[in-house]
């Protein structure tokens, strides 16, 4: 064996002589650098951005779940059935939006009688229930459905003309058992009404859009609404992070109110007594002399080598916890807490802030979106009763702030002037006056009194009109 290469001459032992010499070689011109410090041991943020968790936006990404809770109206239906708060947030707002007769019919079309027609044939027919049962499905899962059931073929479009003195009932269901058949509820020409519950694959009915009035909840985006139909969003999607705090807070302060307080008794030699055949019976009958005896007579009788020790969870900082889980949930349903948990506002604070903000609430999440449904509503209802809609109704609402006995009477004193003063100024007759104090609930007039009243202006006692400015 050759260290030298024929061809080349190159001696290949000398080469890594030479080359392992040079490996060796320190150089002692640079100092030995170790980067280690205090930020790596302890695994602080970087100065990579994505490593901050403030700014971080898989935060955000990692607390937002792509499971629409909309989609599952069966848990829905349930959780509905199984928590009052969560009866309340639907059922609470549709009511304080129409509570004490809220929505306000009237019109110059219809005549005083005829208006009183209207209003007494929506109270009777339950008119204004089926709308609010409508709107609570809305806010429940996302869309509610009103039907208008007549005589004629449901699968028909409505024959408007066709409608006076016919059977006119308004029916409230919701968009699981009313289904659309398009891309949007609004762009639908059918809709099918199905009793898959009393009736498993069975019996459906298609109804024309024409007899479909519609209710969403939440408006979605694009994204959202095609993977619900077109359909909005339930209340509770927002909820979902406070309501599983306050549920699971819940569920441990039971678990804890159950071992509150527990007696421990020791027995001397029980690993013996266990392996008797017996053991069994005499340690659960030797616990329950004990119980007995403690819960009749206060007092313990027990063997001189036994032991008994009792000790007691504290609950400091639990009732606060849950508090301010319940105001998350409030926060996250838009609703005061007076509102969902029933109790007042503490401090200096006396409500009336969150009040206004819950008005303005209810204006805007009921009462706005349920202007066009209500006037559909009553258009049909007047086809029904006169043979033709009303072109300049426009559903109006009382204000919600309840007034006190006092401010109310001020504004009646106030209102009773200004009409005195109309009818002196010969603005409006003693008879139109009258008309109004009675429909604002200021004086009440009965019809014979009302005819009775003059309706005409009487003359005038001024020589000039110098003589009317000047009075």
């Amino acid at each position: 064996m050759h260290n030298q290469n024929a061809a080349t001459g190159i001696d290949f032992r000398s080469f890594v002589m030479a080359k392992n010499k040079h490996k060796n070689t320190v150089n002692n011109s640079k100092p030995n650098v170790v980067n280690n410090g205090l930020e790596a041991a302890l695994d602080l943020p970087s100065n990579n951005y994505l490593a901050n968790p403030l700014i971080n936006p898989a935060t955000l990404f990692y607390n937002s779940s792509p499971v629409l809770l909309t989609l599952f109206w069966v848990e829905l239906t349930y959780a509905y059935k199984s928590n009052g708060f969560i009866q309340t947030a639907i059922n609470q707002i549709v009511d304080d939006a129409f509570r004490n007769e809220g929505l306000i019919i009237d019109t110059k079309t219809l005549d005083t009688d005829e208006l009183e027609l209207l209003r007494q044939t929506m109270e009777d027919e339950g008119d204004i229930e089926a709308l609010k049962d409508c709107i609570r499905w809305g806010q429940l899962y996302g869309g509610g459905v009103l039907i208008a059931n007549t005589d004629q073929d449901p699968n028909l479009p409505l024959d408007e003309k066709q409608l006076k003195g016919k059977r006119l009932k308004f029916m409230a269901s919701d968009r699981w058992q009313c289904t659309h058949h398009g891309i949007a509820p609004e762009l639908a020409k059918t809709f099918t009404l199905v009793d898959n519950i009393q009736n498993p694959g069975g019996e459906s009915l298609i109804i024309n859009s024409s007899r479909i009035g519609i209710f969403t909840g939440v408006k979605a985006p694009y994204l959202l609404r095609s993977m619900l139909q077109g359909w909005g969003l339930s209340i509770f999607e927002a909820i979902i992070p406070p309501l599983t705090q306050y549920l699971k807070s819940m569920g441990v302060t039971l678990e804890l109110l159950d071992e509150a307080k527990i007696d421990i008794i020791k027995i001397f030699n029980l690993a013996t007594l266990l392996m008797s055949p017996d053991g069994e019976a005499q340690v659960r009958k030797r616990l329950q002399i004990v119980t007995d005896n403690k819960n009749y007579k206060s007092s313990i009788a027990m063997d001189s080598q036994d032991e008994y020790d009792q000790k007691q969870i504290s609950f400091s900082g639990l009732p606060e916890m849950i508090v301010q889980i319940q105001y998350l949930v409030c926060a996250a349903l838009k609703r005061p807490y007076s509102k969902i948990f029933g109790k007042g506002s503490s401090g200096f604070s006396s409500g009336d802030d969150d009040l206004e903000n819950y008005n303005t609430i209810v204006d805007a999440e009921i009462r706005t979106p349920a202007r066009q449904l209500i006037k559909w509503m009553v258009d049909l209802r007047c086809l029904q009763l006169f043979g033709r809609k009303l072109p300049d109704f426009r559903p109006k609402w009382k204000p919600l702030r309840v007034m006190s006995e006092k401010d109310e009477a001020e504004i009646k004193s106030r209102k009773l002037a200004d009409y005195l003063q109309l009818s002196d100024r010969q603005i409006m007759t003693k008879q139109q006056v009258a008309q109004h104090l009675t429909e604002e609930g200021i004086v009440l007039f009965s019809p014979e009194e009302m005819a009775a009243i003059d309706n005409t202006f009487e003359p005038d006692d001024y020589n000039n009109i110098e003589d009317l400015l000047i009075d």
